[in-house]
């Protein structure tokens, strides 16, 4: 769309700027046709919650919970409530299957 040698960088409207700082000429003239127009909000949090929390039960080991918060960006107190979830998950989970499992030796 814009040769890249014929840009006025002085003369951008100050988000692509903005990008350019960011990111270079190249990437922002990239960006600038799929986003032109949009109203775009970043989230303050980079990762999902909903994968975080599955990462953090996965990587847990009974000790890493300040680890895991820092790690992903997520305070400790948040970290041991997904922990203890998914723990209660795992344990009815079982429990479920224990009486499934007595229900067929019956």
């Amino acid at each position: 769309m814009y040769p890249q040698q014929r840009i006025h960088q002085d003369c951008l409207v100050e988000v692509y700027k903005e990008m350019v700082e960011a990111v270079g000429i190249e990437s922002m003239l990239k960006l600038y046709p799929l986003l032109r127009g949009q109203q775009i909000n970043f989230p303050v949090r980079l990762y999902a919650k909903d994968k975080v929390s599955m990462k953090i039960s996965q990587e847990y080991n009974g000790k890493n919970v300040h680890v895991l918060s820092r790690e992903y960006g997520y305070s400790s107190r948040w970290v041991q409530k997904m922990i203890k979830e998914h723990q209660e998950l795992e344990e009815a989970s079982e429990f479920r299957m224990g009486s499934l499992m007595d229900d067929g030796r019956k």
